[in-house]
């Protein structure tokens, strides 16, 4: 009866033991164990953020969430967490918590990324609050902008291309591989012009040139703008003179058109009289030369007898 009592006290410490050491595991796997201090952060949305949820700092486990408050403000709702830290772990001021999921497979966690700040958040404090990106959501965004893209482009041009070669028949297929031969030299030549341009065309040397000849341009189109704004100031300055002197101008154009006309009436007269002085001179020089002597006896010279040499 003794060796009973005595094995029922052994089995009943050794569940007892395997119990205490069950709670310290599963304490020390939530991160719960000792003292904690509380900090708090607010989300618009804690999809996925429950009691237990864990808290890193920089990637190393703290603590974890204990409680979950939902914060009415006006018809906007938001959600304070209540996340319990090792105590006496430091956290500067200007930290935040971003809850985020580390993998496809991996439960949401709060990551506290530390600031720079040197001051350090009092518990109670608290953390600023970063929403993570829902990788399941954007992978669905994604999956519906390709449905969308697929619907609207890829299908009728899909279409087109039937239609195309059903219209046209197979020879029009026969091509293809030319074509793409074709295209296959076009892109060559066009990689080897690209390394010509950059390789001589865009050389350091040329392009300091290049920037000279900006720069000369941008000179000229300067020195342009100040020539046109000159010329524009000469005319605006001739229409002045001419608005100003308009009644000169006038009298100066009747004055010549009646000189003109009074030249043209006697031209004629004028004429006759040039042609007049003109046989004068010239039978003036012939007396001249045939006797130079008039010039200080002023009589013609007697003829020559007949028969005599002249």
């Amino acid at each position: 009866m003794q060796d009973s009592r005595i094995n029922y006290v052994v089995v009943g410490a050794f569940v007892t033991a395997m119990l205490a050491a069950f709670v310290v595991i599963i304490s020390v796997l939530a991160g719960t164990s000792g003292d904690t201090d509380e900090y708090y952060t607010v989300y618009d949305n804690v999809g996925g953020v429950k009691l237990g949820t864990l808290v890193f700092y920089e990637g190393y486990q703290v603590g974890q969430v204990d409680e979950v408050q939902p914060m009415g403000e006006g018809a906007q709702v938001r959600f304070k967490v209540i996340m319990a830290v090792q105590e006496g772990w430091k956290i500067p001021k200007d930290s935040i918590a971003r809850a985020q999921v580390s993998g496809l497979l991996s439960a949401i966690a709060i990551d506290i990324q530390g600031g720079a700040s040197a001051e350090i958040l009092k518990p109670g404090a608290e953390i600023e609050g970063v929403e993570g990106t829902n990788i399941f959501a954007t992978l669905a965004d994604i999956s519906s902008e390709f449905s969308d893209l697929s619907a609207n482009s890829i299908k009728p041009l899909v279409a087109s291309l039937n239609k195309y070669v059903n219209e046209f028949g197979a020879t029009t297929m026969d091509h293809l591989p030319a074509l793409m031969s074709n295209l296959e030299k076009l892109s060559a030549t066009l990689e080897r012009t690209s390394g010509i341009v950059e390789k001589d065309l865009l050389k350091p040397e040329n392009r300091e040139q290049f920037d000279a000849i900006l720069a000369n341009l941008t000179q000229v189109s300067g020195d342009l703008k100040e020539t046109s704004a000159l010329l524009n100031k000469s005319i605006t300055n001739v229409n002045a003179m001419v608005e100003n002197n308009q009644g000169n101008v006038n009298e100066a154009m009747r004055n010549l058109r009646y000189t003109l006309d009074t030249f043209s009436r006697y031209v004629d007269d004028i004429s006759q009289n040039i042609d007049a002085t003109a046989r004068n001179m010239s039978e003036f020089s012939r007396s001249i030369r045939a006797n130079p002597g008039v010039l200080l006896s002023g009589k013609d010279a007697p003829d020559p007898p007949q028969g005599a040499p002249k």
